[in-house]
């Protein structure tokens, strides 16, 4: 049995690269405000895992992390991590 992608897709930035979605979220608000979207009172943890991203941009994102993220991109959650999303699945934005 073949083992599911658990890579995020890259997210073209406005200078046409690929990113990892971490990395192109960084570069739009603070790794302060990314710590708070995900219910962490210091952005010291979202620092680590940008930096990481950035490094490696194959690295898998937490999976606690993925629907807060998917929420404030609005992005369907199988982009950040397919191994545990289905394509058709979407987040509600709350609005």
């Amino acid at each position: 049995m073949k083992k599911p992608i658990s890579k995020p897709a890259l997210i073209v930035d406005e200078d046409g690269k690929k990113r990892h979605p971490l990395v192109y979220l960084s570069s739009l608000i603070s790794t302060a405000e990314i710590g708070k979207l995900l219910g962490h009172s210091n952005h010291s943890t979202a620092s680590i895992y940008v930096a990481r991203a950035r490094k490696s941009p194959t690295m898998r994102i937490p999976a606690e992390w993925v629907l807060p993220l998917a929420r404030y991109m609005d992005i369907a959650p199988y982009q950040l991590r397919p191994d545990l999303y289905l394509p058709k699945w979407t987040v509600d934005n709350g609005n």
